[in-house]
């Protein structure tokens, strides 16, 4: 197959970005109208720009709208009876617009100095901490609002917590809050069932996932797709693809998140067949043209093998963004078409793209002895340009770039900062994860530092409780054969 398609229309497909209209300009925040504009701003208002602050992550304009609420009693008044309803809702928008910004510093002192709070302004809380990475803070504050009795807990400060347990070592955390749910008498709230189904299959918890599915009286299609999603994302995509079946065959139709994790699933076995069928229920049900339907099928094609399928999609969408340019630059990568992906990788450089560690370490896999090397270092400056190069896969990926190109000794120069991060994980006790082992065993491998490689295995367990992979012991396997030290470690 030869590439038939160019790149002519990229600009015009791009995205636009959402942005904010222009700046108010002399605008009489007490509610006077000015000459520039005679928009009234009342507490509706004030909310509602909060709300868009905090949601384009404009932290300065929010600010200036918070000083300009303290200067109007009528916004933030909570001893006014009259206006109290009103003034909490302001009050609670400033700390939306505070934690949405990440600005959880601005937060706890806003919600310190608030004279009342209601249940929303702690949830609001709660949630910008989970929201935030501050999971002990966020963990902290719902006990004590447990502490305070079952009524200080409601549905949403429930969902709130589930919503931030999104990986395996909050399990016990999700297991917790299953627990207050028939304490404070949820268990029959379809809403509270969806979330500790998300949040059960987030954190490995499938089983739990599928036994909450199972028990609840009654469902929905989010009920549905929280199951059919969480199956995919765990890789039992046949079981996943079976509950879908079954979902059609009911009452209730699937919506497009249902679609685009079938989609997936599809992707994950490989099941072009199927995959078509559901292309065609897409384009029927006029979905295709969504952009994450639209990437899911180009990346469901690519993996099959099916690139001219890939391509047509590709071709005939009406926006290009970064996820689809990075679907095609994946699937040329993965189906040998090493120039054409490096071409892709130039020009979501030149359009602006977002560029992740999965697109520097795709590209970085095609180059070959007869690619540029200066290519190659143009990639290693972006790199360090966007801070990726302490994720193994990437530190890899370039170590094996400039041994592909020759450049042994930029190789060994990679393999030395990599050996440094190791040693800067040590000194500030940081427990290095089995990724880690394998970033340290490749490299190790490259150079053939056979003590090296072993002292890092043999202590790996030992000191940081890694338990090695088959792909770790593989690794070691494989140099002390191809040094001819394999009888000897087993004599040993």
């Amino acid at each position: 197959m030869k590439s038939k398609w160019v790149f002519r229309r990229l600009s015009s497909h791009l995205s636009p970005r959402t942005s904010l209209p222009p700046p108010l300009k002399a605008q009489n925040f007490r509610g006077a109208p000015s000459q520039a504009s005679a928009l009234v701003l009342d507490h509706v208002r004030v909310s509602h720009l909060l709300s868009t602050c905090g949601r384009e992550g404009r932290f300065h304009l929010g600010s200036s709208l918070h000083a300009s609420i303290i200067k109007n009693p009528e916004l933030h008044d909570l001893g006014n009876e009259d206006l109290f309803g009103n003034c909490l809702v302001v009050w609670n928008s400033l700390l939306s617009m505070y934690a949405k910004c990440g600005d959880m510093r601005g937060v706890a002192k806003l919600f310190d100095e608030m004279p009342v709070k209601d249940t929303i302004s702690r949830n609001t809380l709660l949630s910008g901490f989970l929201r935030n990475g501050e999971f002990e803070m966020g963990f902290g504050m719902f006990k004590r609002i447990w502490e305070g009795g079952v009524r200080g807990v409601d549905k949403a400060t429930v969902t709130t917590i589930l919503s931030g347990c999104d990986s395996r070592e909050l399990s016990h955390v999700v297991e917790l809050m299953h627990g207050i749910v028939f304490r404070g008498g949820f268990e029959r709230e379809i809403p509270i069932g969806n979330a500790l189904i998300t949040s059960y299959f987030k954190c490995g918890g499938n089983g739990w996932g599928m036994q909450v599915f199972n028990e609840m009286l009654k469902r929905n299609v989010i009920s549905w797709t929280a199951v059919i999603s969480g199956l995919q994302q765990n890789g039992f995509y046949e079981d996943s693809l079976k509950l879908f079946m079954s979902m059609r065959s009911g009452s209730l139709n699937p919506n497009t998140l249902t679609y685009l994790s079938s989609i997936m699933a599809c992707a994950g076995l490989q099941a072009t067949n199927l995959g078509r069928q559901l292309h065609s229920i897409a384009w029927k049900l006029g979905i295709q043209s969504d952009l994450l339907v639209e990437s899911a099928l180009m990346d469901m094609y690519a993996k099959c093998g099916s690139l001219e399928d890939a391509l047509d999609l590709f071709e005939s969408a009406e926006t290009i963004d970064e996820v689809s340019m990075t679907v095609i630059l994946l699937g040329f990568a993965k189906n040998g078409f090493e120039e054409e992906a490096i071409q892709v990788f130039l020009k979501m450089v030149k359009a602006g793209l977002e560029i992740d560690s999965n697109v520097v370490s795709a590209v970085l896999g095609v180059f070959g002895a007869d690619t540029s090397l200066s290519l190659g270092k143009q990639i290693h400056s972006l790199i360090i340009k966007r801070s990726l190069f302490h994720i193994p896969f990437v530190g890899n990926g370039l170590m094996n770039m400039y041994a592909k190109c020759g450049d042994i000794v930029e190789s060994i120069k990679v393999w030395l900062w990599s050996l440094r991060l190791y040693e800067e994980m040590n000194m500030e006790v940081v427990k290095p994860t089995d990724v880690t082992l394998h970033s340290l065993l490749h490299a190790c491998s490259h150079m053939g530092l056979v003590k090296k490689r072993m002292k890092f295995f043999d202590s790996v367990e030992r000191a940081y409780g890694i338990n090695p992979r088959t792909e770790h012991y593989a690794r070691v396997v494989d140099m002390l054969g191809l040094t001819g030290r394999l009888m000897e470690r087993i004599g040993n």
